[in-house]
């Protein structure tokens, strides 16, 4: 019964809404990062969704971080989140030293 409960918990971790934009900012607040060679929005928010304390994902280039929203002082205009992702080119995965960001 104790695995029963424990695969159910685990389950809940992985179910949640697809992400929502919140834009381009300064900083990544992570717990958890990965990398990939083919990065892209849904590669990111599969990993983070493995993530059970993820609430955000912030991209930059190859890399995804999973954790906290930044701060609304960490916004800067969209415009500076401009590089192609490698996994998708249609998405954008930040741009220099910048992060484009997503709820979970």
């Amino acid at each position: 019964m104790k695995s029963f409960t424990a695969i159910a918990i685990l389950g809940a971790c992985s179910v949640a809404q697809a992400y929502t934009y919140v834009g381009c900012s300064s900083t990544a607040v992570s717990s958890f990062s990965t990398t990939g060679q083919f990065m892209s929005y849904g590669q990111c928010e599969y990993e983070c969704k493995k993530q059970c304390g993820a609430v955000a994902m912030a991209i930059s280039g190859t890399v995804c971080h999973c954790g906290k929203l930044p701060a609304q002082s960490d916004l800067v205009d969209d415009a500076k989140c401009n590089t192609p992702c490698p996994g998708y080119d249609a998405d954008k995965c930040g741009g220099d030293n910048t992060f484009s960001v997503f709820s979970l």
